[in-house]
């Protein structure tokens, strides 16, 4: 079965491809990288993939290579996908790879499995960032519930952004006459090709290319731009920033947790929180 390694990003988003493939070899290092520009520094973001048949020297070298040619003190470092070393026990592949990322700053922040299978367990998945330069991150897995993998997610608070004046996302155009016209093109819509596929995998590909095509076609993305809307938010205390981080921070742990106190406590911060708000709002209006 082949690996493939994707980068997406929003089409709102300025960002630059990396060209790295004089160092890209199947197995041996699979690799893509973006590069965001923000007004005071950039983030290069790198996606790898390393086979467990691979040459690990290879991969060694050239991903030293790879650090050297962007390194630079106005430049963030994000480097993540399955490298095939396991984190809870490879000590020889984790010590020579955490000696080179060390040298430019990077560390592991994946300090759980990412695999679970009957009775083993590994932790081949990882991302590794600067936690002095990314200093206000949450990391967690997603059980995704169709794989023996677990995706991990990775937040960054607190990281600068460009003029929202320059900024625009993708909106859905959706009226009564483009869902009349959707469901129209269903109807007519044969599926020949679907049925007569024998794999479930190619049945079910298929199907979705299909029904995307036709998706796509009634409901066309409309381009909006940002508009900088002026409010005053000087009820945002700091300290009900913090109470706000934590309520994420609680609730990042309670979703994962069956523990009915938890659940209460969360429900209780919740609603002080709220009380709190509410209080320094009304605050400001009267004066």
């Amino acid at each position: 079965m082949k690996e493939y390694v994707f980068f997406f990003t929003h089409e709102s988003i300025q960002f630059t491809n990396i060209n790295f493939n004089k160092l890209w070899k199947e197995k041996d290092l699979e690799i893509c990288a973006v590069k965001f520009r923000l007004p005071s520094y950039e983030i290069c973001t790198i996606t790898i993939y390393r086979s467990p048949s691979g040459d690990f020297q290879y991969f060694i070298d050239n991903l030293k290579k790879i650090l050297s040619m962007i390194y630079s003190n106005n430049t963030k470092i994000i480097i993540c996908g399955d490298i095939n070393i396991n984190y809870l026990t490879d000590f020889k592949h984790k010590q020579l790879l955490d000696s080179l990322l060390t040298s430019y700053g990077l560390c592991s922040t994946v300090q759980f499995p990412t695999r679970i299978q009957n009775n083993s367990h590994s932790a081949i998945d990882n991302i590794f960032i600067n936690t002095f330069k990314f200093n206000n991150f949450s990391l967690y897995p997603i059980i995704n519930g169709l794989s023996d993998y677990n995706t991990q997610c990775i937040i960054f608070r607190n990281i600068s952004e460009l003029n929202r004046n320059t900024y625009f996302y993708f909106n859905l155009k959706t009226d009564k006459f483009s869902i009349i016209d959707f469901n129209t093109k269903l109807s007519y819509e044969s599926w020949e090709n679907i049925f007569a596929e024998n794999n479930v995998n190619t049945i079910f590909n298929n199907f979705l290319n299909t029904y995307l095509r036709i998706f796509y076609s009634s409901f066309p993305l409309k381009k909006v731009h940002y508009t900088r809307k002026s409010c005053n938010k000087a009820w945002l205390t700091p300290g009900i920033k913090i109470s706000c981080l934590n309520k994420w921070k609680l609730f990042l742990i309670q979703r994962n947790s069956s523990d009915p106190n938890l659940t209460n406590y969360y429900k209780r911060y919740c609603r002080t929180r709220k009380s709190v708000i509410k209080l320094a709002k009304d605050t400001i209006t009267a004066f």
